[in-house]
Protein backbone atom coordinates (compact mmCIF):
# COMPACT_ATOMS: atom_id res chain seq x y z
CA UNK A 1 0.00 0.00 0.00
CA UNK A 2 2.86 2.32 0.83
CA UNK A 3 4.38 1.57 -2.59
CA UNK A 4 1.10 2.34 -4.36
CA UNK A 5 0.85 5.63 -2.49
CA UNK A 6 4.43 6.51 -3.40
CA UNK A 7 3.70 5.61 -7.04
CA UNK A 8 0.62 7.84 -7.10
CA UNK A 9 2.69 10.65 -5.62
CA UNK A 10 5.36 10.17 -8.29
CA UNK A 11 2.71 10.28 -11.03
CA UNK A 12 1.06 13.39 -9.58
CA UNK A 13 4.35 15.29 -9.21
CA UNK A 14 4.55 16.37 -12.91
CA UNK A 15 0.97 17.65 -12.70
CA UNK A 16 1.78 19.61 -9.55
CA UNK A 17 4.91 21.08 -11.16
CA UNK A 18 2.94 22.01 -14.30
CA UNK A 19 0.27 23.72 -12.18
CA UNK A 20 2.92 25.64 -10.24
CA UNK A 21 4.59 26.69 -13.51
CA UNK A 22 1.29 27.99 -14.88
CA UNK A 23 0.47 29.87 -11.67
CA UNK A 24 3.91 31.50 -11.53
CA UNK A 25 3.69 32.47 -15.21
CA UNK A 26 0.29 34.07 -14.75
CA UNK A 27 1.46 36.02 -11.69
CA UNK A 28 4.61 37.27 -13.39
CA UNK A 29 2.75 38.32 -16.54
CA UNK A 30 0.06 40.04 -14.50
CA UNK A 31 2.67 42.03 -12.60
CA UNK A 32 4.46 42.98 -15.83
CA UNK A 33 1.25 44.11 -17.51
CA UNK A 34 0.37 46.19 -14.44
CA UNK A 35 3.85 47.79 -14.53
CA UNK A 36 3.38 48.67 -18.21
CA UNK A 37 -0.03 50.16 -17.46
CA UNK A 38 1.46 52.33 -14.71
CA UNK A 39 4.24 53.38 -17.08
CA UNK A 40 1.69 54.41 -19.74
CA UNK A 41 -0.32 56.36 -17.19
CA UNK A 42 2.78 58.22 -15.98
CA UNK A 43 3.74 58.99 -19.59
CA UNK A 44 0.24 60.38 -20.25
CA UNK A 45 0.41 62.52 -17.13
CA UNK A 46 3.86 63.74 -18.15
CA UNK A 47 2.59 64.71 -21.61
CA UNK A 48 -0.45 66.44 -20.13
CA UNK A 49 1.72 68.44 -17.71
CA UNK A 50 4.14 69.39 -20.49
CA UNK A 51 1.32 70.50 -22.81
CA UNK A 52 -0.32 72.51 -20.02
CA UNK A 53 2.95 74.29 -19.17
CA UNK A 54 3.80 75.11 -22.78
CA UNK A 55 0.25 76.20 -23.58
CA UNK A 56 0.47 78.61 -20.66
CA UNK A 57 3.76 79.96 -22.04
CA UNK A 58 2.28 80.40 -25.51
CA UNK A 59 -0.83 82.07 -24.09
CA UNK A 60 1.27 84.55 -22.13
CA UNK A 61 3.44 85.21 -25.22
CA UNK A 62 0.27 86.06 -27.14
CA UNK A 63 -0.75 88.41 -24.32
CA UNK A 64 2.65 90.10 -24.40
CA UNK A 65 2.48 90.45 -28.17
CA UNK A 66 -0.93 92.06 -27.83
CA UNK A 67 0.50 94.52 -25.29
CA UNK A 68 3.38 95.37 -27.62
CA UNK A 69 0.93 95.96 -30.47
CA UNK A 70 -1.04 98.34 -28.24
CA UNK A 71 2.14 100.28 -27.55
CA UNK A 72 3.02 100.36 -31.26
CA UNK A 73 -0.48 101.61 -32.08
CA UNK A 74 -0.39 104.13 -29.24
CA UNK A 75 -3.45 102.62 -27.54
CA UNK A 76 -3.87 102.48 -23.78
CA UNK A 77 -1.81 103.57 -20.81
CA UNK A 78 1.87 102.67 -21.27
CA UNK A 79 2.56 102.13 -17.56
CA UNK A 80 -0.41 99.76 -17.18
CA UNK A 81 0.61 97.84 -20.32
CA UNK A 82 4.21 97.56 -19.09
CA UNK A 83 3.02 96.20 -15.73
CA UNK A 84 0.82 93.64 -17.51
CA UNK A 85 3.81 92.58 -19.60
CA UNK A 86 6.02 92.08 -16.53
CA UNK A 87 3.26 89.99 -14.93
CA UNK A 88 2.96 87.89 -18.10
CA UNK A 89 6.69 87.13 -18.06
CA UNK A 90 6.39 86.14 -14.38
CA UNK A 91 3.65 83.70 -15.38
CA UNK A 92 5.89 82.34 -18.13
CA UNK A 93 8.68 81.79 -15.59
CA UNK A 94 6.25 79.87 -13.38
CA UNK A 95 5.21 77.71 -16.34
CA UNK A 96 8.89 77.11 -17.16
CA UNK A 97 9.51 75.89 -13.62
CA UNK A 98 6.58 73.48 -13.96
CA UNK A 99 7.91 72.17 -17.29
CA UNK A 100 11.47 71.80 -16.00
CA UNK A 101 10.20 69.81 -13.02
CA UNK A 102 8.96 67.07 -15.33
CA UNK A 103 11.21 64.00 -15.20
CA UNK A 104 11.99 61.64 -18.03
CA UNK A 105 11.75 64.03 -20.99
CA UNK A 106 13.92 63.11 -23.96
CA UNK A 107 17.10 65.02 -24.82
CA UNK A 108 15.52 66.13 -28.09
CA UNK A 109 12.52 67.64 -26.31
CA UNK A 110 14.72 69.39 -23.74
CA UNK A 111 17.00 70.74 -26.48
CA UNK A 112 14.04 72.22 -28.36
CA UNK A 113 12.62 73.63 -25.13
CA UNK A 114 15.97 75.24 -24.24
CA UNK A 115 16.00 76.92 -27.66
CA UNK A 116 12.52 78.28 -26.93
CA UNK A 117 13.63 79.42 -23.47
CA UNK A 118 16.59 81.29 -24.97
CA UNK A 119 14.33 83.15 -27.37
CA UNK A 120 11.88 83.98 -24.57
CA UNK A 121 14.70 85.36 -22.41
CA UNK A 122 16.02 87.38 -25.37
CA UNK A 123 12.48 88.61 -26.03
CA UNK A 124 12.13 89.67 -22.38
CA UNK A 125 15.52 91.36 -22.37
CA UNK A 126 14.69 93.28 -25.53
CA UNK A 127 11.37 94.53 -24.14
CA UNK A 128 13.09 95.47 -20.88
CA UNK A 129 15.64 97.57 -22.80
CA UNK A 130 12.85 99.31 -24.69
CA UNK A 131 10.93 99.95 -21.47
CA UNK A 132 14.00 101.46 -19.82
CA UNK A 133 14.68 103.64 -22.88
CA UNK A 134 11.06 104.77 -22.90
CA UNK A 135 11.14 105.61 -19.18
CA UNK A 136 14.41 107.51 -19.55
CA UNK A 137 13.95 109.37 -22.83
CA UNK A 138 10.34 108.94 -23.92
CA UNK A 139 8.89 107.36 -27.04
CA UNK A 140 10.94 109.60 -29.38
CA UNK A 141 14.09 107.68 -28.41
CA UNK A 142 12.78 104.48 -29.97
CA UNK A 143 12.33 105.77 -33.53
CA UNK A 144 9.74 104.17 -35.78
CA UNK A 145 7.86 101.80 -33.47
CA UNK A 146 6.29 99.85 -36.33
CA UNK A 147 9.69 99.05 -37.89
CA UNK A 148 11.13 98.25 -34.47
CA UNK A 149 8.28 95.81 -33.78
CA UNK A 150 8.46 94.06 -37.17
CA UNK A 151 12.25 93.77 -37.31
CA UNK A 152 13.34 93.27 -33.70
CA UNK A 153 10.43 92.20 -31.49
CA UNK A 154 7.84 90.15 -33.37
CA UNK A 155 10.36 87.64 -34.85
CA UNK A 156 11.52 86.75 -31.32
CA UNK A 157 7.96 86.06 -30.18
CA UNK A 158 7.10 84.01 -33.28
CA UNK A 159 10.26 81.92 -33.04
CA UNK A 160 9.73 81.25 -29.34
CA UNK A 161 6.14 80.11 -29.99
CA UNK A 162 7.26 77.83 -32.83
CA UNK A 163 9.95 76.28 -30.65
CA UNK A 164 7.39 75.66 -27.87
CA UNK A 165 4.99 74.07 -30.35
CA UNK A 166 7.83 71.89 -31.66
CA UNK A 167 8.60 70.85 -28.08
CA UNK A 168 4.99 69.68 -27.62
CA UNK A 169 5.20 67.74 -30.89
CA UNK A 170 8.39 66.01 -29.75
CA UNK A 171 6.97 65.17 -26.30
CA UNK A 172 3.78 63.83 -27.89
CA UNK A 173 5.75 61.74 -30.39
CA UNK A 174 8.01 60.40 -27.63
CA UNK A 175 4.97 59.41 -25.58
CA UNK A 176 3.33 57.79 -28.59
CA UNK A 177 6.44 55.75 -29.31
CA UNK A 178 6.68 54.68 -25.66
CA UNK A 179 3.04 53.65 -25.55
CA UNK A 180 3.33 51.81 -28.85
CA UNK A 181 6.35 49.94 -27.53
CA UNK A 182 4.53 49.15 -24.28
CA UNK A 183 1.50 47.95 -26.23
CA UNK A 184 3.67 45.58 -28.26
CA UNK A 185 5.27 44.34 -25.06
CA UNK A 186 1.82 43.79 -23.52
CA UNK A 187 0.69 41.78 -26.52
CA UNK A 188 3.90 39.79 -26.39
CA UNK A 189 3.36 39.01 -22.71
CA UNK A 190 -0.23 38.00 -23.35
CA UNK A 191 0.87 35.72 -26.16
CA UNK A 192 3.66 34.39 -23.98
CA UNK A 193 1.18 33.68 -21.20
CA UNK A 194 -1.05 31.85 -23.68
CA UNK A 195 1.91 29.88 -25.00
CA UNK A 196 2.93 28.92 -21.47
CA UNK A 197 -0.63 27.76 -20.75
CA UNK A 198 -0.72 25.72 -23.95
CA UNK A 199 2.68 24.23 -23.23
CA UNK A 200 1.55 23.29 -19.71
CA UNK A 201 -1.52 21.57 -21.08
CA UNK A 202 0.59 19.78 -23.67
CA UNK A 203 2.94 18.59 -20.94
CA UNK A 204 0.02 17.17 -18.98
CA UNK A 205 -1.36 15.59 -22.13
CA UNK A 206 2.00 14.06 -23.08
CA UNK A 207 2.33 12.44 -19.66
CA UNK A 208 -0.82 10.39 -20.38
CA UNK A 209 0.40 9.23 -23.80
CA UNK A 210 2.98 6.78 -24.93
CA UNK A 211 6.50 8.00 -25.71
CA UNK A 212 6.31 7.32 -29.44
CA UNK A 213 3.21 9.44 -29.97
CA UNK A 214 4.74 12.18 -27.85
CA UNK A 215 7.84 12.26 -30.04
CA UNK A 216 5.72 12.52 -33.19
CA UNK A 217 3.75 15.41 -31.79
CA UNK A 218 6.94 17.22 -30.79
CA UNK A 219 8.36 16.72 -34.29
CA UNK A 220 5.21 18.19 -35.83
CA UNK A 221 5.40 21.19 -33.54
CA UNK A 222 9.04 21.72 -34.44
CA UNK A 223 8.10 21.62 -38.12
CA UNK A 224 5.38 24.21 -37.53
CA UNK A 225 7.82 26.46 -35.69
CA UNK A 226 10.25 26.20 -38.58
CA UNK A 227 7.50 27.25 -40.99
CA UNK A 228 6.62 30.20 -38.77
CA UNK A 229 10.29 31.15 -38.59
CA UNK A 230 10.54 31.01 -42.39
CA UNK A 231 7.48 33.26 -42.69
CA UNK A 232 8.94 35.69 -40.17
CA UNK A 233 12.19 35.87 -42.11
CA UNK A 234 10.23 36.49 -45.31
CA UNK A 235 8.23 39.23 -43.57
CA UNK A 236 11.40 40.92 -42.31
CA UNK A 237 12.82 40.87 -45.84
CA UNK A 238 9.66 42.44 -47.22
CA UNK A 239 9.78 45.10 -44.52
CA UNK A 240 13.34 45.90 -45.56
CA UNK A 241 12.24 46.20 -49.20
CA UNK A 242 9.49 48.58 -48.14
CA UNK A 243 11.98 50.98 -46.52
CA UNK A 244 11.76 53.41 -49.43
CA UNK A 245 9.31 51.80 -51.86
CA UNK A 246 5.70 50.64 -51.77
CA UNK A 247 5.73 47.23 -53.44
CA UNK A 248 2.05 47.28 -54.39
CA UNK A 249 2.07 50.58 -56.29
CA UNK A 250 5.76 50.83 -57.18
CA UNK A 251 5.85 54.37 -55.76
CA UNK A 252 8.17 55.92 -53.22
CA UNK A 253 6.84 55.76 -49.67
CA UNK A 254 6.71 58.00 -46.58
CA UNK A 255 10.38 57.47 -45.70
CA UNK A 256 11.46 58.45 -49.22
CA UNK A 257 9.33 61.61 -48.96
CA UNK A 258 11.09 62.52 -45.71
CA UNK A 259 14.51 62.00 -47.30
CA UNK A 260 13.60 63.97 -50.44
CA UNK A 261 12.15 67.17 -48.96
CA UNK A 262 13.57 67.50 -45.45
CA UNK A 263 16.51 69.52 -46.76
CA UNK A 264 14.20 71.86 -48.68
CA UNK A 265 11.97 72.98 -45.81
CA UNK A 266 14.21 75.84 -44.67
CA UNK A 267 15.16 77.21 -48.09
CA UNK A 268 12.60 76.34 -50.77
CA UNK A 269 9.05 77.22 -51.64
CA UNK A 270 6.99 74.59 -53.43
CA UNK A 271 3.49 73.23 -53.91
CA UNK A 272 2.51 69.95 -52.28
CA UNK A 273 -0.79 68.06 -52.19
CA UNK A 274 -2.18 64.97 -50.47
CA UNK A 275 -5.14 62.89 -51.70
CA UNK A 276 -6.91 59.72 -50.69
CA UNK A 277 -10.08 57.88 -51.68
CA UNK A 278 -13.20 58.48 -49.58
CA UNK A 279 -14.58 55.41 -47.77
CA UNK A 280 -12.02 53.09 -49.36
CA UNK A 281 -12.71 50.56 -46.63
CA UNK A 282 -16.06 49.81 -48.29
CA UNK A 283 -14.18 48.37 -51.29
CA UNK A 284 -12.28 45.90 -49.11
CA UNK A 285 -15.41 45.01 -47.16
CA UNK A 286 -17.44 44.44 -50.32
CA UNK A 287 -14.97 42.80 -52.71
CA UNK A 288 -12.06 41.71 -50.51
CA UNK A 289 -8.51 42.91 -49.95
CA UNK A 290 -7.12 41.45 -53.17
CA UNK A 291 -9.63 43.46 -55.14
CA UNK A 292 -8.77 46.57 -53.09
CA UNK A 293 -5.07 46.09 -53.87
CA UNK A 294 -5.81 45.82 -57.58
CA UNK A 295 -7.92 48.97 -57.38
CA UNK A 296 -5.09 50.89 -55.70
CA UNK A 297 -2.59 49.60 -58.26
CA UNK A 298 -4.86 50.79 -61.09
CA UNK A 299 -5.22 54.24 -59.52
CA UNK A 300 -1.44 54.45 -59.00
CA UNK A 301 -0.70 53.53 -62.62
CA UNK A 302 -3.11 56.20 -63.85
CA UNK A 303 -1.57 58.83 -61.56
CA UNK A 304 1.96 57.97 -62.68
CA UNK A 305 0.95 58.06 -66.34
CA UNK A 306 -0.72 61.46 -66.13
CA UNK A 307 1.16 63.40 -63.46
CA UNK A 308 4.69 62.03 -63.05
CA UNK A 309 5.99 64.67 -65.48
CA UNK A 310 4.79 67.54 -63.26
CA UNK A 311 5.23 66.09 -59.76
CA UNK A 312 7.05 63.47 -57.73
CA UNK A 313 4.37 61.06 -56.49
CA UNK A 314 4.55 59.14 -53.21
CA UNK A 315 2.24 56.43 -51.84
CA UNK A 316 2.71 57.45 -48.21
CA UNK A 317 0.08 55.24 -46.53
CA UNK A 318 -2.60 52.83 -47.79
CA UNK A 319 -4.65 54.74 -50.34
CA UNK A 320 -3.04 58.12 -49.52
CA UNK A 321 -0.91 59.72 -52.25
CA UNK A 322 1.34 62.76 -51.95
CA UNK A 323 2.32 65.01 -54.87
CA UNK A 324 5.37 67.31 -54.65
CA UNK A 325 5.13 69.55 -57.69
CA UNK A 326 8.19 70.46 -59.75
CA UNK A 327 9.83 73.78 -58.91
CA UNK A 328 8.93 75.33 -62.26
CA UNK A 329 5.20 74.72 -61.67
CA UNK A 330 3.64 78.03 -60.50
CA UNK A 331 0.95 78.14 -57.86
CA UNK A 332 -1.88 78.85 -60.32
CA UNK A 333 -0.89 75.93 -62.55
CA UNK A 334 -0.51 73.68 -59.50
CA UNK A 335 -4.10 74.42 -58.50
CA UNK A 336 -5.29 73.37 -61.94
CA UNK A 337 -3.30 70.14 -61.73
CA UNK A 338 -4.73 69.49 -58.27
CA UNK A 339 -8.24 69.64 -59.71
CA UNK A 340 -7.19 67.21 -62.45
CA UNK A 341 -5.79 64.81 -59.84
CA UNK A 342 -9.05 65.07 -57.94
CA UNK A 343 -10.97 64.17 -61.11
CA UNK A 344 -8.66 61.28 -62.06
CA UNK A 345 -8.78 59.67 -58.61
CA UNK A 346 -12.56 59.93 -58.51
CA UNK A 347 -13.00 58.46 -62.00
CA UNK A 348 -14.45 54.98 -62.67
CA UNK A 349 -11.94 52.10 -62.79
CA UNK A 350 -12.46 48.64 -64.16
CA UNK A 351 -10.96 46.06 -61.83
CA UNK A 352 -11.40 42.32 -62.35
CA UNK A 353 -14.21 43.07 -64.84
CA UNK A 354 -16.03 45.18 -62.27
CA UNK A 355 -16.38 48.95 -62.64
CA UNK A 356 -15.88 50.80 -59.36
CA UNK A 357 -15.79 54.49 -58.52
CA UNK A 358 -15.05 56.31 -55.28
CA UNK A 359 -14.84 60.08 -54.71
CA UNK A 360 -11.55 61.48 -53.48
CA UNK A 361 -10.64 64.19 -51.00
CA UNK A 362 -7.44 66.17 -50.84
CA UNK A 363 -5.51 69.11 -49.48
CA UNK A 364 -2.96 71.43 -51.10
CA UNK A 365 -0.28 73.55 -49.43
CA UNK A 366 1.58 76.42 -51.07
CA UNK A 367 4.63 75.93 -48.88
CA UNK A 368 6.97 78.82 -48.08
CA UNK A 369 10.52 78.40 -46.81
CA UNK A 370 10.62 77.96 -43.04
CA UNK A 371 6.87 77.24 -42.61
CA UNK A 372 7.54 73.88 -40.94
CA UNK A 373 10.34 72.46 -38.81
CA UNK A 374 10.10 68.95 -40.27
CA UNK A 375 8.22 66.77 -42.73
CA UNK A 376 6.00 65.40 -39.97
CA UNK A 377 4.62 68.85 -39.10
CA UNK A 378 4.11 69.53 -42.82
CA UNK A 379 2.08 66.34 -43.24
CA UNK A 380 0.09 67.09 -40.08
CA UNK A 381 -1.11 70.36 -41.66
CA UNK A 382 -2.01 68.61 -44.91
CA UNK A 383 -3.76 65.72 -43.14
CA UNK A 384 -5.71 68.15 -40.96
CA UNK A 385 -7.03 69.97 -44.02
CA UNK A 386 -7.77 66.61 -45.68
CA UNK A 387 -9.63 65.38 -42.61
CA UNK A 388 -11.70 68.57 -42.53
CA UNK A 389 -12.67 67.99 -46.16
CA UNK A 390 -13.86 64.48 -45.27
CA UNK A 391 -15.76 65.72 -42.22
CA UNK A 392 -17.61 68.15 -44.50
CA UNK A 393 -18.81 65.33 -46.76
CA UNK A 394 -15.67 64.50 -48.74
CA UNK A 395 -15.16 64.78 -52.50
CA UNK A 396 -13.42 68.12 -52.00
CA UNK A 397 -9.98 69.73 -51.89
CA UNK A 398 -9.01 72.07 -49.05
CA UNK A 399 -6.14 74.54 -49.09
CA UNK A 400 -3.86 74.65 -46.03
CA UNK A 401 -4.07 78.07 -44.45
CA UNK A 402 -0.81 78.61 -42.54
CA UNK A 403 -1.26 81.04 -39.63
Amino acid sequence: MAKAKAKRSAHSLPYILAAILLAVSYIINTLLVEAIYQNNREASQQTSQAMNSINRMNSELQTINGNVLRIVAGIGDYTEIADDTVLAFDNINDAMKDFESIEGLSDTALKRYNHAKTFIETYNARLTQLREAWNAYGSDSLGNMNDLYVQNIYPLQVTASEMLTATITIVTNDTGKLMASNTKTTYFLMVLMLVVAIVGEIIIFIIARIAKRSRLELEEREKSLQEVDAKLKSTRQKASDLAVMNILTGMKNRYALDNDISGRLETDRFNIAVFDLDNFRSINDTYGYDFGDEYLAAVAERLKAEFSSVAEIYNITGNEFCFVFNKEIPESQAMGIVQNIHTVMGSPYEVMNITVQLPASGSVYHYLAGDCLNVNSLLVKLDTALRNAKLNGGNAVNTVVDI
